[in-house]
């Protein structure tokens, strides 16, 4: 009897050695492949945090997903290229690092950025645009360390690449994709090349100035002269206007993200690199600077329409509007990141939204725009934006609804002040724009204070978001209140 029981109480023993062996197992949470041929390696720019980085990602355990599955699928997922797992490099408790071996050629660009680095071709990897940015190969000893997320892991990226049976992976250089692109975008592709070449033989005072036009012209496109508009209209229109023109923004912003993601047609340099002359991320069509053109200008054309102006100065704000949304869709074609094809789509949207917004106008009036500068409205669009965002996972989508939230705090926290002088309308207008540019700056100074993860990127991005909207509406109803106070004192 002593026999039996001696061997269940090793055997009960064993399997508790077992378990706590187990448990000292260093479980990776995440697992990044390293693909290279012996000289170069692939890295991918990640969208949230601006940053290259090894293709990558975190391991499904609920699925019973192995590292080298994690792997493999993070890489297909980020660049669209199909990998094998093979050696194991290194292994802890934040990442498993594998070398990985592509089961075709490595297209590349044979065109080298600022940078140093040379595009790959990835429009068709399923998260293109929604959580990378863009795919690069780059010579192991030239990536630069400043854009690297984990600089501390160049040396063992420099270390791995010396092995002989890193040379697995082949790349292939090409000049450009053009034969791969729509037939319609084939054309356009054709047409913008020979114009530009054509542009390049006039003299250099010429072509610099032609640059430099276009991209003036681009600036109003971007994020901060919205935000000047939408300020304008506060302080000269009211709340309700500005408001108006806010939901103009997010409603452009959230109609051309879905047609983005839903049409999947990539941009001009993607087909050929040398045509890009300033920054884009993602699908191209259709085109949102174009759209939030109509809108904005639009819209604000119908505010000052509101005012009963004189019908020979609403057609000179007309003309200049209009030239503007034309100059923009011009510059966005010519700098390389939209197909004519992207623009005109982007013009028609915004030209729906305005026929109905002026329609809705003339019908309901005022009782528009206070339906829009609501608590209710803005409560209900905050959750419709979020569950947009939570069910596609973008993160434009997100920043979006964190202003939503801003506005909904500060239409809660705060009553709108009408401003009667002109002298303190100015006052307030130039302090409100030098508050919001500061706020602004501060967001993006704490961005480079802090360690470049997506979660930390995400979360000042979206917190930063919600202050400087929820900060600048009740701040635009106080200050005139300050201002007005210390003119009666005098």
């Amino acid at each position: 009897m002593k026999m039996p029981l001696f061997n269940i109480f090793v055997f009960i023993l064993s399997l508790f050695s077992m378990h706590s062996a187990s448990a000292n197992i260093v479980q990776p949470k995440g697992a990044v492949c390293v693909i290279g041929d012996g000289s170069h390696v692939v890295l991918v720019e990640e969208l949230i945090t601006g940053k290259l980085s090894l293709p990558g990602g975190t391991i499904d355990k609920e699925r019973g997903e192995t590292p080298q599955e994690a792997a493999e699928r993070e890489v297909w997922e980020e660049t669209g290229l199909v990998v094998t797992a093979k050696e194991l490099l290194i292994e802890d408790e934040t990442a498993a690092i594998f070398r990985c071996v592509s089961e075709s050629d490595i297209v590349a660009f044979d065109l080298e950025t600022i940078n140093g680095l040379f595009r790959i071709p990835s429009w068709f990897a399923p998260h293109y645009g929604i959580e990378t940015e863009a795919v690069y190969l780059s010579e192991v000893y030239k990536i630069p360390e400043n854009k690297y997320r984990y600089p501390g892991q160049l040396p063992l990226l420099q270390q791995w690449s010396l092995d002989t049976t890193s040379a697995e992976n082949k790349i292939l250089w090409v000049t450009n994709l053009v034969d791969q692109a729509p037939k319609v975008h084939q054309f356009e592709l054709d047409l913008l090349s020979s114009l530009r070449a054509k542009i390049d033989q006039l003299p250099q005072v010429v072509t610099l100035s032609v640059k430099t036009i276009f991209t003036l012209i681009n600036e109003t496109g971007k994020e901060g002269f919205f935000y000047f508009f939408v300020i304008i209209a506060l302080v000269y229109f009211g709340r309700n206007s500005a408001l108006t023109l806010l939901f103009g923004i997010i409603l452009s912003i959230v109609l051309t993200g879905l047609a983005k993601q839903g049409l999947g047609l990539p941009r001009p340099f993607v087909y050929i690199p040398q045509l890009q002359l300033t920054e884009a991320v993602g699908f191209g069509m259709p085109s949102m600077h174009s759209m939030l053109s109509v809108v904005i200008y639009g819209t604000f054309y119908l505010i000052l329409k509101r005012l009963s102006l004189p019908e020979k100065i609403l057609k000179r704000y007309a003309c200049i509007f209009i030239i503007l949304i034309i100059g923009q869709s011009i510059a966005r074609v010519w700098l390389g990141v939209h197909f004519v094809s992207d623009a005109i789509v982007g013009v028609c949207l915004g030209g729906m939204v305005f026929y109905h917004f002026s329609n809705m106008q003339k019908k309901h009036g005022d009782l528009l725009y206070q339906v829009i500068g609501s608590l209710h409205f803005w409560l209900l669009l905050s959750v419709v934006i979020s569950g947009i965002a939570f069910i596609m996972a973008y993160v434009y989508y997100l920043y979006a609804a964190a202003i939503c939230w801003g506005v909904v705090a500060a239409i809660a926290c705060s009553k709108p002040k009408v401003i009667n002088d002109e002298k303190v309308k100015l006052i307030a207008l130039i302090t409100i724009v030098l508050s919001v540019m500061l706020a602004r700056y501060g967001v993006n100074y704490l961005l480079t204070q802090v360690e470049a993860s997506s979660l930390n990127v995400l979360v000042i991005r979206t917190i930063g978001n919600f202050t400087v909207i929820f900060g600048l509406f009740v701040y635009a109803a106080w200050l005139p209140k300050v201002i007005e106070n210390k003119f009666a004192k005098r």
